[in-house]
């Protein structure tokens, strides 16, 4: 007999001692209990059912996979009045064919959730859309899909019917069963019914206030219906009154109408019942952003009920306005009695510059610190520059911690050259290939990077200085580098001041006189191109780039090529040019061209840019009057806060807007303007939080696993929609639907 090689040997010894080792318990990991059918039959395995890392038998064949049945469901819940009816979905988890028992979760717990035990889904009646289930069986997975289809139907206000700052009447009473049937049958054409607002094609973000629909007629509309319709989603409201021209949306149908949107058209269809016939039907399709509106909107107000503090019969003040509140707040606390204007925000929501009553004084404000005084400007500054108005319309960096004056030519403006001023105490700062360059650089603004500022070019120091100064028709562009070595407490971030590379990229003709002249330019998030107030017509007073006295204006775009065009979509014409879309009455024949000073969310959401800007057009039929009306007695003045969404990924060459809304919250009889758009100030870690651009580490996820979302720093793995990047590799699904925009991952709608 031949002797065995130790080699040999030794392979079958270790063979014979594996054979001994008993397979993984039931309770691990890695294994599967060989009598886990539901049935208590033995669902067996090779190899004892051993699969080490979850998907593979020992021996190296792939783990039969969890299945659940149905994999896909579609659940109808019916809303009627409030009162929810869904019934249960019955899923069941099997593995080879047999039940097994599974734990049960959805990715979207605001569609429904699973009962303590088993398989059995109930829908909330919350939200509908479409949910990722998901079932574990020890070290199996599987997954299935439901689909939540919401119908519902409201007869009258409910008892608390949310909503709110938007004007207008309140959901009237139910109907009886007798308008109801008309309003549900054929209904009569009718010229007359005319809708005004909100407008065909305007994009919405999540988490508004439900807009207020608005209409005129020649007939007095005793009931209204109302019918909301998606992919999923419907929705049929029936409201009674006495000469109905306007009613709101349900804000409960309006939330699960937007938040459950599947980027499907939203169609809105109107008819009016005048007590014995029905007319309509009137319609509008708009689409839904899947993203709600991030920051906070600092804005000027006239005759708003918050100042006391009159001058000349009039008070002023700033507000700030988030989007989602109904009414908006005094940005200073105690400024009840005093006449706070004309105000810049950072664009990290740190910093507010303001005048004060006679505009020569003025302050800072840390807004982290409930808009405590970070410094009085008044007098004279170190060094010697006047305070007189310093600051005022200047282009903030985005730390706040300085900012580069505008010069001249605004309503109150600063009556020397443009330079670089610190905040800490007003000082002027150096700043190389400006200073000699550019004398008058009219509203400036700085890129979101911090990387260029635009102006007016108003004025250049010397008239060999090429390119040659607009004389307030164009604007240019130049780049700023920040140097290092700056301060660390409370001076400017920037060690050293360094501008280059003077460049126009817009210039009006100088003829005619009464036209043409620009202002207030505002960056898009990317950096790549400009939104800007183009005058159309000078006031009959005061400054030629102001909103009053006549003034109208539109809002224009331009990249960094130098490609311009009017945002047609959002100034009210439509997209080809020709007419507007915009209503009309005797007060107002061309609302198109009362558009004036935008600024830009430094946040894309849901896939568009958005921009805040002021204008006097009509809201419907509850701001109706004097586009220049001051705001000083009962009736709503038309001029208002509206917001337009701004397509990312547009073609060249054509308009990337979209139609304007209301800005819901602001008082109607209040004269509204200049809206800052900025980001909120951050939050430390460990503070809650919804997405990451709440976090001043710039990322917010769970604390512990289905634990409660916390600012944290950055995590392993890619940056998730809102949260911190510096290039799109860095976000998930990077160079696909998500880009990385002004630092942020932006969605992309293409």
């Amino acid at each position: 007999m031949r002797r065995l090689s130790f080699a040999l040997f030794l392979t079958l010894l270790l063979l014979m001692a594996f054979a001994w080792i008993p397979a993984c318990g039931s309770n691990g990991d890695v294994g599967f209990d060989p009598n886990d059918g539901k049935d208590g039959s033995t669902i067996d395995g090779p190899n004892g059912g051993e699969f080490p890392d979850g998907s593979r038998y020992a021996d190296g064949r792939a783990v039969d996979p969890l299945t659940i049945e149905p994999s896909t469901v579609t659940v109808q819940v019916e809303i009627n009045n409030g009162a929810v009816t869904a019934n249960p979905v019955a899923f069941k988890a099997k593995a080879n064919g047999r039940e097994v028992d599974a734990t049960w979760s959805i990715d979207r717990g605001e569609l429904g959730k699973f009962a303590a035990s088993g398989g059995a889904f109930t829908p909330s009646g919350n939200l509908g859309g479409i949910g990722k289930i998901t079932a574990r069986s020890q070290a199996r997975i599987g997954v299935a899909t439901v689909i939540v289809e919401i119908k519902m139907t409201q007869n009258g206000a409910p008892a608390s019917p949310g909503g709110g700052g938007v004007g207008g009447s309140p959901l009237g009473g139910p109907v009886d069963g007798a308008t109801k049937g008309r309003l549900d049958g054929p209904a009569t054409p009718a010229a007359d019914l005319v809708w005004l607002y909100p407008y065909d094609g305007t994009v919405w973000p999540r988490g508004l206030f439900a807009p207020l629909l608005q209409w005129q007629s020649g007939r007095a509309a005793k009931a209204v219906s109302i019918h909301l319709s998606s992919t999923g989603f419907d929705f049929k409201g029936y409201f009674a009154g006495n000469n109905l021209v306007n009613q709101p949306i349900l804000q409960s149908a309006w939330d699960k109408a937007t938040y459950g949107n599947r980027g499907d058209a939203l169609k809105v269809e109107l008819r009016i019942d005048d007590g014995s016939k029905t007319y309509g039907t009137i319609t509008r399709t708009w689409k839904v952003a899947a993203g709600v509106l991030k920051g906070t909107v600092y804005y000027n107000s006239y005759n708003t009920k918050l100042v006391t503090y009159k001058v000349d019969g009039n008070s002023g003040g700033i507000l700030s306005i988030k989007p989602g509140q109904t009414f908006p707040v005094l940005t200073v606390p105690g400024a009840k009695d005093k006449c706070i204007v004309c105000h810049t925000v950072s664009d990290d929501g740190s910093t507010l510059f303001s005048q004060q009553t006679n505009y020569a004084d003025g302050a800072s404000y840390n807004l982290r610190n409930g808009a405590a005084v970070i410094k009085n400007y008044t007098g004279d500054a170190p060094g010697g520059t006047t305070n007189n108005r310093k600051f005022l319309w200047s282009g903030v960096y985005r730390d706040g911690t300085f900012a580069l004056q505008s010069s001249g030519y605004t309503q109150e403006s600063y009556p020397n050259e443009s330079q670089i001023f610190a905040r800490d105490d007003g000082r002027a700062m150096p700043a190389t290939g400006f200073d000699a360059v550019v004398k008058q650089a009219v509203t400036p603004a700085f890129s979101p990077d911090g990387k260029k500022v635009a102006f007016n070019y108003w004025t250049a120091e010397n008239d060999s200085i090429t390119p040659k100064a607009g004389n307030g028709r164009s604007l240019a562009v130049m780049d700023f580098a920040c140097g290092a070595g700056g301060s660390t407490t409370g001076g400017p971030s920037c060690g050293s001041f360094a501008f280059s590379g003077l460049r126009e990229i817009f210039r009006n003709p100088d003829a005619p006189a009464d036209k043409g002249f620009v202002g207030w330019p505002a960056w898009l998030p990317d950096g790549k191109a400009l939104v800007f107030h183009n005058v159309m017509k000078v006031p009959t007073s005061g400054s030629v780039i102001s909103t009053w006295h006549g003034a109208q204006a539109q809002i224009s775009y331009v990249d960094m090529n130098g490609a311009s065009n009017a945002l047609r979509a959002l100034n009210g014409a439509n997209p080809d040019g020709s007419n507007r879309y915009l209503p009309t009455n005797a007060q107002h024949p061309n609302d198109e061209l009362l558009n004036y000073e935008p600024t830009v969310n430094p946040i894309a959401s849901g896939g568009y840019y958005w921009v805040v800007f002021t204008s006097r057009r009509m809201y419907g039929n509850v701001a109706p009057g004097d586009p220049y009306d001051l705001g000083t007695g009962d009736n709503p003045t038309p001029k208002k806060l509206w917001v337009a969404a701004i397509d990312i990924n547009a073609p060249a060459g054509t308009d990337p807007s979209h139609p304007a809304f209301y800005l819901p919250g602001q008082e109607l009889n209040a004269g509204n303007l200049r809206g800052f758009w900025s980001v909120d100030p951050c939050h430390q870690n460990g503070t809650s939080c919804q997405t990451g651009d709440e976090c001043c580490n710039g990322f917010c996820r769970e604390n512990t696993p289905g634990g409660g979302l916390v600012c944290t720093d950055k995590p392993s793995g890619c940056a998730q929609e809102y949260e911190s990047c510096t290039t799109t590799s860095d976000c998930c699904a990077g160079g696909g639907d998500i880009r990385c925009l002004n630092n942020r991952c932006a969605q992309i709608i293409n």
